[in-house]
């Protein structure tokens, strides 16, 4: 029958909202394929939406005057209810346990039991329930509100008065287990000679109903399972499925049934991947993808969102310091042209900052801003409204709130919607979305009220992280939505993931504020196993009159354990997924062209960089190269505080100014304790910045433990350098240019001591990985103080040594010398030798360098990469990459930033 006739004159419910879209969208594109222009809209809607329907019909013709509650509103109430009546403390916040209190309150209402709750109150927190629910119940009867949960009852009692006109004809289509509620209502209308007709996908309960089996594209069944070795894998299995299933039919629809919401975002990842691999840029227009998310997304996962979020926090309280950093670079905020300045700003300021503050408020964050011309220019105007205008202080309404956000937000230029940068069809949906949750925010006045700010906040939180963000469907050939969501849809393919036993079908669970003995009277989900079990096997029943063809997909065996298949599937019996799902690929001839381009001669003899050229040349030629000489560097980070290279730098100038006060071993042990604890104090006083602004007790307190640390390291330290025979320092941070082969490098040596006929270099390591092994070899991997001694004539140089200044074991001195004493242990080698042979390493290295040798050629081929910055210029398998600790050694980079 065609399907015209479904709707010719009676109305359709279906049980979602995506389900009746569906049907509407089905019937519009029959009247397009009958040649029609125009056409009535057909009268399909889900059954939240016809009750809607109905209630402003009874509010149209006046004969009810109450308010029917939001979500919001009813949460309200709650709220109120139970701070009113909570004598006790509970683990569970007030906004949890209204949220459970409303959960509850739908329930009973579902079954009719509202009026049951006291005699079936056999706990303690049954009995606490009740007495919300009278106290909730009155405040409704008090000032005229309706809860929606008695929305049914509501609309029954005027049917049944006939002061509401009930549909002459009315058509349920995926109807599997209607509520007691739900069903006195059809009951009520069946009284007053409503005619109605029940039918489920592809089969009827009336003989005269309509055939729906023109809905379902395809006739035979095609059901198989896909058994993965890994979840990742399993997910990329689907994807190529989908890709094969649409290259094949390229009209249909498919369903992707998520039985865990959590893997959304990967899912969407591996679709952009193998689906849809133009929409991998980050700049990608995601409006129309190939797939949308019919169940919907978290709101605050838009970033729009999260921005306009994180400045309504802002105002109030300092904000976390990687979410300042965020509103720094959003586009979403100032102007297109001042995105870079906003970005040098963040890196060269805000990053560089070297105190350990782990949220910035605006004024400090504008103090920061005055030192540096790349301050965005968004900074003044909300600073200037929150110094003006924006007064948080004087409690307001949720209304008059609501439009202050709004205009506090606008002066930063949100969204920033220019004819440079127009937002995507998604951001503007976003921000719709945003301004209905501060719209819905606004009907929180109903009760009169006026809220400080705090209380708008947390109210503006909760709604935010409860909503689901749905923009308007594009009828997209991939629907990803949840199984429940799925009541009701047809689709000429389904994919169920993660099919375990844990997953599908989903456990029922009772509700802890009803009594159970309530719940089992009148067998709520929870209470009966063989009811749960007969309820599972409807809707999987129904799952799989839902497509001709079907694909399930679990993984036996993961990080966390072995799973088992869901029973329901496992009595299919049904077959693997037959291999391989994608179409052979051709291989494609390839041309090998040797490059013997020779690189262009270098412009000077001097090169940036000092001993870290030689280090890079070293471990590969072209990291070398890119580094150097294309300047290729990677992104630095930065922590809260000091870092390891500013921790390092600060050791350094410490122990620069000790002894240039000290000056020599004599002088040292001629001191007390007390003594060098002072001078070591007044070293490090001298070494902090004083241009640092202490904001706060909590800066000052976080310098103050830098102090300790440091003096408790250096008085251990400065105790093993008593233990030398005596020297003097000659040298202190010195920069010193040295001629190896073609080039010249400028470095910088920490100390230099005078010895017995001779001197003693000496560099202080503060990193994990500091070794005389490193200085070794035809590839060194530390050739720093190996090329320092080449500043030395032949016989000058007694030693060198690692002054590896770090607690516990760690600290002892680590090197070679020509006669024992110069530093404890047994570290005696013949020096000369050893120093003829780093002066031909190096030599090499320089020469490499200076006549272009970029070959990729790792010393250590995966270790030496797995750190590298270069590794996706130099076409390197990735995939062999070793996980490896990041050793800081702050000494390398600290002497490569005063020579670069």
């Amino acid at each position: 029958m065609p399907l015209a006739t479904l709707v010719d004159g009676a109305l359709t419910l279906l049980p979602s909202a995506p389900a009746a879209r569906q049907l509407r969208h089905a019937y519009d594109a029959a009247q397009q394929a009958l040649g029609l222009h125009t056409w009535e809209p057909a009268p399909i809607l889900s059954w939240p939406q016809w009750l809607d329907h109905l209630w402003s019909e009874a509010v149209v013709s006046g004969i009810e005057t109450r308010l029917l509650l939001n979500e919001a509103q009813e949460h309200t109430l709650w709220l109120d209810v139970i701070t009113a009546k909570q004598t006790e403390t509970t683990l569970n916040s007030a906004d949890a346990l209204a949220n459970l209190a409303q959960q509850a309150w739908s329930l009973a209402n579902a079954y009719n039991a509202a009026d049951r709750l006291r005699a079936f109150a056999n706990t303690h927190d049954a009995r606490t329930f009740a007495t919300w629910a009278e106290s909730f119940t009155q405040t409704c009867d008090r000032n005229a509100y309706l809860s929606r949960a008695t929305l049914e009852a509501t609309l029954q009692h005027h049917i049944e008065a006939r002061t509401l006109e009930a549909p002459p004809n009315l058509t349920l289509i995926g109807f599997t287990n209607l509520t007691p509620a739900q069903s006195a209502l059809l009951e009520t209308l069946r009284n007053t000679n409503t005619l109605i007709t029940e039918q489920t996908l592809g089969t009827t309960t009336n003989p005269g109903a309509p055939d729906l089996s023109h809905l379902e594209i395809g006739v035979s069944t095609h059901h198989h399972l896909h058994t993965a070795p890994t979840e990742p894998e399993e997910l990329r299995t689907l994807s190529t499925y989908l890709r094969t299933f649409l290259q094949q039919h390229p009209t249909s629809t498919i369903a992707v049934l998520l039985t865990d919401p959590d893997d959304a975002p990967t899912l969407e990842a591996t679709f952009r991947e193998i689906l849809a691999p133009e929409l991998q840029p980050i700049t990608a227009d995601l409006s129309s993808t190939p797939w949308e998310f019919v169940s919907g997304t978290p709101l605050t996962a838009q970033p729009l969102i999260s921005v306009a979020l994180d400045l309504a926090h802002w105002a109030q309280s300092p904000l976390d310091l990687n979410k300042v950093s965020a509103l720094l670079l959003s586009p979403y905020l100032g102007t297109s042209t001042e995105r870079d300045a906003s970005a040098r700003f963040d890196a060269n300021v805000l990053r560089k900052a070297r105190l350990l503050r782990p949220e910035l408020d605006l004024r400090t964050l504008l103090r920061l801003a005055q030192t540096s011309p790349d301050t965005p220019t968004w900074l003044h105007p909300l600073h200037h409204f929150l110094t003006t205008t924006g007064n948080l202080e004087t409690p307001r309404t949720f209304a008059d709130w609501s439009e202050l956000l709004r205009s506090l937000i606008a002066t930063t230029n949100w969204p920033n919607n220019t004819e440079a940068r127009p937002l995507t069809s998604l951001e503007f949906q976003a921000t719709q979305a945003w301004d209905s949750v501060l719209d819905q925010l606004a009907t929180l006045d109903f009760r009169g009220r006026r809220v400080p700010y705090s209380t708008f906040l947390h109210t503006l939180d909760r709604q935010i992280n409860s909503a689901a963000f749905t923009p308007p469907s594009n009828n997209a050939p991939i629907q990803i939505l949840t199984p429940s969501a799925a009541q009701g849809l047809t689709f000429d393919a389904l994919i169920l993931t993660r099919a375990t036993d844990t997953n599908y079908p989903a456990a029922e669970r009772t509700n802890p504020l009803l009594g159970f003995g309530l719940q089992a009277t009148l067998d709520m989900p929870g209470t009966s196993q063989p009811r749960a079990t007969e309820r599972a096997h409807q809707a999987f029943t129904q799952l799989l009159a839902s497509a001709p063809n079907i694909l399930f997909t679990y993984t036996p065996q993961t990080t966390d354990g072995e799973q088992r298949l869901s029973p329901l599937i496992a009595s299919l019996n049904l077959p693997e997924l037959p291999q391989p799902l994608s179409e052979p690929t051709t291989a494609i001839a390839e041309d090998i062209l040797e490059d013997t381009t020779p690189l262009p001669a270098l412009t000077s003899p001097h090169v940036q960089g000092g001993a870290r050229v030689l280090q890079l040349q070293a471990a590969c030629g072209f990291q070398a190269f890119a580094e150097i000489r294309l300047q290729a560097s990677h992104l630095d980070t930065k922590d809260l505080g000091f870092d390891a290279l500013e921790s390092g730098n600060l050791l350094h100038r410490t122990m620069d100014k000790f002894w240039e006060r000290i000056e020599s071993h004599q002088a040292l042990s001629q001191l007390s304790a007390e003594a060098r604890t002072a001078i070591l104090t007044n070293a490090i006083d001298a070494t902090i910045d004083h241009k640092l602004v202490l904001e706060s007790q909590w800066d000052k307190a976080y310098i103050d433990l830098q102090k300790d640390r440091l003096l408790n390291l250096l008085q251990h330290w400065i105790d093993l350098e008593l233990k030398r025979e005596p020297f003097r320092v000659v040298a202190r941070e010195t920069k010193q240019l040295i001629h190896i082969g073609p080039l010249e490098l400028t470095v910088r040596l920490d100390r230099l001591d005078a010895v017995k006929d001779g001197f003693f270099l000496v560099d202080y390591k503060t990193g994990y990985a500091s070794n005389p092994a490193n200085w070794d070899s035809e590839r060194p991997d530390d050739p720093q103080l190996p090329l320092y001694s080449l500043l030395h004539e032949s016989g000058e140089l007694h030693g060198l040594a690692f002054a590896k200044i770090r607690p516990g074991r760690d600290m002892k001195w680590l090197g070679y010398q020509d006669e024992p004493g110069l530093i404890p242990g047994k570290n005696v080698v013949d020096l000369e030798t050893r120093l003829s042979d780093w002066h031909t390493t190096l030599t090499i290295l320089a020469e490499n360098f200076a006549s272009g040798d970029a070959s990729v050629n790792p010393k250590d081929y995966p270790a030496t990469c797995t750190h590298c910055a270069q590794r996706l210029l130099c076409r390197l398998n990735p995939q062999a990459l070793l996980t490896a600790s990041d050793t800081e050694d702050s000494d390398t980079e600290s002497e490569a930033q005063a020579n670069g």
